[in-house]
């Protein structure tokens, strides 16, 4: 059966849990290929993958599927999870280069500051236009080399630097016009 995700997420938003499974059903295989980019140990990558759709369940009543889609929400919590995982196993070194490559100092660790840096980043990311969204989500969530992008993308290096660059000149201004930085 081949269920809309509205159908999913008005299941589980009536607590059945049918809808639940139906949406690990439909998903896993995505959640799965996330972790898989950055956790090599199987058991980490299941735990992912449960760590994964428990938050999806567990957030089931603030998913907004008109801002974006349940895809993508499910992709982006599994992306969450797997950086968080490889934080714990490499004991909390950073795993993300994003605010080096930005040349700011974000607060990062006030919670209302995070939250607020957070958000716009996530505005920024979401609001990127084909191809440039995939790049920098391929580059920064899954630090993936310039090259791998351009093989993977079928373009070239310069083409993968300049839209980067592009980019993190958008997101370094709406940092500074509307985050936290120290």
């Amino acid at each position: 059966m081949n269920m809309t995700d509205e159908k999913l997420l008005d299941m589980m938003r009536q607590n059945d849990e049918a809808g639940l499974e139906m949406l690990m059903k439909k998903y896993r295989r995505l959640v799965e290929y996330i972790a898989a980019k950055m956790l090599s140990s199987e058991n980490d990558r299941e735990e992912t993958v449960m760590d994964t759709f428990y938050k999806v369940w567990a957030n089931r009543g603030q998913i907004d599927i008109s801002r974006m889609s349940l895809k993508n929400y499910v992709s982006m919590t599994a992306a969450g999870c797997t950086v968080d995982k490889l934080r714990r196993i490499t004991k909390g070194e950073p795993v993300d280069p994003l605010e080096d490559d930005l040349e700011l100092e974000l607060d990062l660790d006030n919670e209302a500051a995070r939250r607020i840096n957070l958000d716009i980043i996530k505005c920024c990311v979401r609001e990127m236009p084909s191809p440039d969204r995939e790049i920098f989500i391929d580059r920064y969530y899954f630090e993936m080399s310039v090259r791998e992008i351009a093989a993977r993308r079928g373009v070239k290096e310069k083409k993968v630097w300049n839209i980067l660059s592009r980019r993190k000149a958008a997101l370094k201004k709406a940092l500074i016009k509307g985050g936290i930085i120290l």
